[in-house]
Formats: structure tokens, C-alpha cells, sequence
């Protein structure tokens, strides 16, 4: 049996790993497509690659865990990420860089979510809130030093020193987890109510989908493309309808939403990602475009949106024991919504203080209640439903963030054209929209009992 503390160690080594190669990636995209004699845009696929392949491979992990059991599951996909970024580090084409992405993609996809099962499995249940909220921290230090440390490599060494930074994270990780995970992950039981039958169905579902979501806004995609994808998102929906339910069930079980904690957890992170995951790139082309700043400046924005953030995780835990999660996800809303709100307002009169605070303060309620959403959907789930369960919540947020990038921009588009007639920044205008919208989150929180999630609070 593996210690709890152990487990922290692995599932924040991890979470680290993934957010810095993720971030470095981002600031080393004009250096990749120089180096590689394309244009920028013509770079955007191989960013895309690696969500669109966590969100469709995300299933495999519960059916690999079931198989397999989660420690060699575990083995195998940082194995499989190392080997992806190898493939990165070598690459000299776009195809080769896309190629080497899509295999990390498919680590990351099997990765997290049978970690963070193996935490909820052998943490106990009072020190379990402790532990979901400080894993994450030190992923926020890798979405924080990723830029930093990208640039540095960059321009001191190589775009392909980006590549090959995480891999000595996931070395460590593969020892960690080869001494630490227990050999018996106690899931085999139920490995014969899955099949391929069920499985590949699914996944033609979400990739269908996240390719639709990340590349169709962007017009990466011609019509007949779109309409081909269309097709063989409703074929696979339909096979995987046709599908035994109880393997279904296995899966993804739909069961689970009768269970009202993960119920509003799950539907309350969607809503809330669905209006708020877009603001960090809305400040940026804010500071860039409207108030004509230079980069750095939107740089510094996007910083001080992450120190909000991570500022959440720290104040976190005495706000849930304080308050309670009904009143963190009620107060929380309200004061996102009426922050928002302000946002719009300082960018209609160009005021960057404001804007500034306003960054500090949106990260910092958009974590606090990712995290509040995200620790409430796991308070009631079992040993045979942390796996599942935690694929529902996975898939679910990302979804729902690729959804809110993909609105976003059509409606930028839409608002500008109203803006000479209404004499409001377009930009003020969405998150008007954005800020009069999230209330309506508080009509799911309100059905909480002020008891709700007490089990995760140690005494």
C-alpha cells in the first residue's frame, strides 16, 4: 500500500511537468515556425494537437486502468510522453512536430486522470480536500515559470530545448511511481463490462468534436472537411447508442449525475468555464489591439491573472472551512460576475490600473471556484467510480473551455459591427454578455446544503 504523502508528491510532480511543457510551448511558437520555414499560422495544429488528443483519449485511461491495472497504466503513459517529447526534441517538420505532440497528447491523456484516481483512492477522506487543492499549486508554478523558462531556452539554447527541459520531470516521475503505486490497483473486476465495441465509438465522438471546436473557428478546416467530420461524429454516436449499456456505463457512467454533489460540481465547472475560460486571451487582445500596448505589457497582464490564481489555491482551504462550499460557489459567482462586469467598464475607458486589479481579481475568483467545483464533484465518489468519475469531470472542463475559445471570437466578430451604433467597445460588450450571464450558475449552487462536502474537512 502507498503512502498519501508519496502520492502528493508524484500527482504535483506531474501536474508541474504537464502545465511547464504545455506554457513553454506557447512563447516558442514564432522561433518553431522560423526554424522550420513556415508561417506562424501554419503552427497553430501543432498547439491544438495535444488538447484535442487528451479530450479524445481521456476514456482509454479507464479501460486500460480496468485491463492493465493503474500503476502499469501509470508507467505507460509517462512513457509515452517521454517518447513524445523525444520525437518533439528530433523533429525537423511540421508533420514530425505534430506527430511528436500527439503522442505526448496521448501520455498526458492517460496520465492525470489515473493519478489523481490513485490519490482519491488512498487519501483519506479528511485530509482529501488538502491534498486535490495543494497537487495543483505546484502545477500553477509551471503555468507561471513555463513562459519565463520557454523564452530562456529559446533564446539562449534552442526551440528544442523546450522539448527535452520536461523530461527529466517525467524520469522522476516514472521512479516515483514505479516505487510508490501499489502493484494491485483493484479495478480488474469490472474489466469485462468494457470493449472495444464501447470504446472506439466514444472516442470517434470526442475527437470528432474537439477537431470540430478547435479548428472550425479558426477556418483551419474547408466545408467539405467540416461536413465530413460532422458525419462521422453522428455515425460514431450512433454506434456508440447501439452499444450495451452496461459497458456504457463503465465508461462514462451517466448514473453518477444523480449524485448531487458531482451533479453541480460538474455542470457548475462547465458553465463557469463556458464564460470565463476565455478571459486571459480577451485581456491580452484588450491590452494589445484597444489600448495599442505592447506585448510585455499583455505579458504582464497575463501574469498578474496568474498570481491571482495561484493566490486562490492558497486561500482555498479557510474559505471552504469558513463559509462552506455553498457559499464559496454562491459569494464567489456573484463577485466573478460583478467583477467581470467592472472589467468591461475600465476597457471602455481605457483605465490599466483598473484593468490591472481587475486581472488579479478575476484569476483569483476563477480558480477559487474551479477548485471549489472540481473538490465537490469527488466529495461522494467511491473506489469503483474515481476512475469514471474523474473522466466525466476531465472531459467535461475541457470541452467546455475548447466551446468557450470557439465562441469567442465569432462573437468579438458579431459585437464589433454593433459597436459603431451602440458606441460600446466590442470587447466591453462580451463581457457584459459574459458578466450578466454567470449569475445564472447560482441557480445550480443554490439546490447545495449548506452541509455539502463536509466529508473532505478534517476535523
Amino acid at each position: 500500500m502507498t503512502g498519501p504523502r508519496a502520492l502528493f508528491w508524484l500527482a504535483s510532480a506531474a501536474f508541474f511537468m504537464q502545465s511547464l511543457d504545455t506554457t513553454m510551448l506557447y512563447v516558442a511558437v514564432p522561433a518553431i515556425a522560423r526554424a522550420l520555414h513556415q508561417p506562424v499560422l501554419r503552427m497553430e495544429p501543432i498547439v491544438m494537437a495535444y488538447v484535442i488528443t487528451v479530450v479524445a483519449f481521456t476514456p482509454i485511461n479507464s479501460w486500460l486502468s480496468q485491463h492493465l491495472g493503474e500503476r502499469r497504466t501509470c508507467l505507460a503513459a509517462l512513457t509515452i510522453f517521454t517518447g513524445g517529447a523525444l520525437l518533439c526534441f528530433h523533429a525537423d517538420s511540421a508533420f514530425q512536430l505534430g506527430l511528436g505532440r500527439f503522442i505526448q497528447g496521448t501520455g498526458g491523456a492517460l496520465l492525470l486522470p489515473v493519478i489523481r484516481t490513485q490519490v482519491l483512492r488512498y487519501t483519506p477522506a479528511d485530509t482529501r480536500l488538502s491534498f486535490l487543492n495543494r497537487m495543483t499549486l505546484l502545477g500553477m508554478f509551471g503555468t507561471l515559470t513555463g513562459p519565463l523558462l520557454g523564452s530562456l531556452l529559446t533564446d539562449g539554447l534552442s526551440w528544442r530545448a523546450i522539448f527535452i527541459a520536461p523530461v527529466p520531470l517525467a524520469l522522476l516521475c516514472l521512479w516515483l511511481a514505479w516505487r510508490i503505486l501499489p502493484t494491485d490497483s483493484g479495478t480488474r473486476v469490472s474489466a469485462c463490462r468494457v470493449s472495444m465495441r464501447n470504446l472506439l465509438p466514444l472516442v470517434g465522438i470526442l475527437l470528432t468534436v474537439t477537431l470540430l471546436l478547435a479548428a472550425a473557428p479558426r477556418h483551419l478546416l474547408s466545408l467539405p472537411v467540416i461536413v465530413l467530420l460532422g458525419l462521422a461524429c453522428t455515425l460514431c454516436t450512433l454506434f456508440y447508442l447501439r452499444s450495451d449499456l452496461p459497458g456504457r456505463e463503465a465508461l462514462l457512467p451517466v448514473s453518477l449525475f444523480g449524485i448531487r454533489s458531482f451533479y453541480v460540481g460538474v455542470w457548475g465547472g462547465v458553465l463557469t468555464r463556458l464564460l470565463l475560460a476565455s478571459l486571459p486571451v480577451v485581456i491580452s487582445l484588450v491590452v494589445q489591439t484597444s489600448l495599442g500596448l505592447p506585448p510585455a505589457t499583455a505579458a504582464l497582464i497575463m501574469l498578474l491573472f496568474s498570481i491571482g490564481a495561484l493566490l486562490a489555491k492558497l486561500l482555498f482551504e479557510p474559505l471552504i472551512r469558513w463559509l462552506g462550499y455553498r457559499n464559496v460557489l454562491m459569494y464567489g459567482t456573484l463577485l466573478a460576475s460583478a467583477l467581470v462586469l467592472l472589467l468591461g467598464l475600465a476597457i471602455q475607458h481605457r483605465l490599466l490600473p483598473v484593468i490591472g486589479v481587475c486581472a488579479v481579481a478575476i484569476g483569483l475568483m476563477t480558480a477559487l471556484l474551479h477548485s471549489a467545483e472540481s473538490t465537490l464533484a469527488c466529495c461522494h465518489l467511491c473506489s469503483d467510480t474515481y476512475n469514471s468519475g474523474n473522466n466525466i469531470m476531465i472531459l467535461s472542463q475541457l470541452i467546455a473551455v475548447m466551446l468557450s475559445m470557439a465562441l469567442t471570437f465569432p462573437a468579438l466578430r458579431l459585437f464589433s459591427q454593433w459597436e459603431p451604433l451602440l458606441n460600446i467597445n466590442h470587447f466591453s460588450l462580451l463581457l457584459l454578455l459574459l458578466g450578466t450571464g454567470l449569475p445564472l450558475s447560482c441557480l445550480l449552487f443554490r439546490h447545495l446544503s449548506h452541509e455539502e462536502g463536509k466529508t473532505l474537512l478534517a476535523p
